[in-house]
């Protein structure tokens, strides 16, 4: 690839990720508010929007908005940037295993998101939280779970964007994205529910040992999906976006 294009790219793939999540993070933000109580507290989804509406207090639905808005941008950026990394090592050495490639895809993505969101995410997760947080919150706490859930994020809009860059119309992208994100919400919602357990929580554990603690001591497996319908909700439309963006740039 020439060097004017993979500078041309470097600058605008992730412009055009950023805005389109951003705008994806503002639709979604109360579904955040949402889960993040759900996941702390067990409380049913309509009793706390219920709550919510009868104290009249909207506000809550979008106590994390901005930052979960900004968090989400800076995450589609790194995305944007994790893509350019890829071109540029795929230019350098090619890959030409299916299998090898999309790994390869889908570790930068994390990598990159991880690196540049995780201060912004443990932020959010407090500010969620408010009064639930037992202790401060630290980076530490959360970093692990993130990653590895970020590596299997990026999956859905990498796979539907291989999948379908070669047919022509966006219906099918979207629709490939869409069951690959609802299959990616449901494997990376023990990675999620850990992270907001783990942030500012009362005893400090490891993720291995939180995702022990749900399964042997809570004696409840299904307790590690907690609030899987709220995660969809929020994975689906990024993993469309991601995908529409990088099959639009794809063709330009």
């Amino acid at each position: 690839m020439e060097y004017n294009t993979l500078l041309y790219r470097f600058f605008f793939d992730p412009l055009a990720h950023g805005i389109a999540c951003m705008v994806v993070a503002y639709l979604v933000a109360p579904a955040q508010f949402v889960k993040v109580v759900y996941q702390e507290t067990g409380e049913s989804y309509a009793s706390i929007v219920t709550r919510c509406i009868r104290t009249k207090n909207f506000k809550l639905f979008f106590s994390g908005a901005h930052i979960y808005a900004l968090r989400q941008f800076i995450a589609a950026l790194a995305f944007g940037v994790s893509q350019w990394l890829f071109l540029c090592s795929t230019d350098y050495y090619a890959i030409s295993n299916f299998a090898l490639l999309v790994i390869w895809e889908c570790f930068l993505a994390g990598m990159v998101e991880t690196a540049v969101t995780i201060y912004s995410e443990t932020k959010e997760i407090a500010a969620n939280k408010g009064a639930l947080m037992k202790r401060k919150e630290r980076m530490s706490d959360i970093v692990t779970p993130i990653f590895l859930r970020n590596i299997l994020s990026g999956s859905a809009s990498i796979l539907a964007y291989e999948f379908t860059k070669d047919i022509s119309g966006v219906w099918i992208n979207m629709m490939v994205s869409t069951v690959l994100g609802i299959a990616v919400s449901a494997l990376t919602m023990p990675f999620d529910l850990i992270a907001t357990q783990n942030c500012g929580s009362e005893v400090p554990m490891t993720w291995i040992g939180r995702l022990k603690h749900n399964i042997t001591v809570e004696k409840k497996f299904l307790a590690i999906f907690n609030g899987l319908t709220m995660r969809i909700l929020q994975i689906v439309p990024y993993s469309v976006a991601h995908s529409l963006v990088m099959l639009f740039l794809g063709k330009a």
